[in-house]
This record gives structure tokens, sequence and C-alpha cells, in this order.
């Protein structure tokens, strides 16, 4: 399936030149992952673990947001 994703960050201009996304940051992939281990104890049925949430990472292409999203990861 084909989609269009845009990521708009606020002090962060991308080079979007959609109508509708002007200067927003063009996303070619992300991904996010949430996983919960299970457990299984005898004659308790089936329990749940801790959840784990990973980061939120995506892919773009090296435009002229890349110099500001490099500092804003690496300032926390």
């Amino acid at each position: 399936m084909a989609y269009d994703i845009f990521l708009k960050i606020d002090g962060i201009d991308g080079e979007s030149m959609d109508d509708k996304h002007k200067n927003e940051i063009e996303v070619l992939s992300w991904r996010w992952n949430i996983h919960q281990e299970s457990t299984m104890h005898a004659g308790s049925g089936l329990g749940s673990g801790k959840v784990s949430v990973t980061n939120l990472d995506f892919d773009h292409y090296i435009d002229r947001a890349s110099p500001n999203l490099f500092k804003y990861c690496a300032s926390g």
C-alpha cells in the first residue's frame, strides 16, 4: 500500500512541497513497537508482564531539517 507521511515539529522546517504539508518533513518509513511479555502460571491462566515501548524511529531524506533534528536528538 502506498501512502504519504509527513512530520511536523515546531521549530524544524522540512522541504515538503505537498500543498497540504508545505515545509514539513517527508517521512519515508517509520517504526514503533510495543511489546508485552506474557507468563503462564500453573492453574492461574495467562498472566501479563511488563510492557516495553520502543522509540518512534523514522527515515527521511537528508534535507534542511536534518541539522536541527540532530541537534534536538543530541540535546535530549
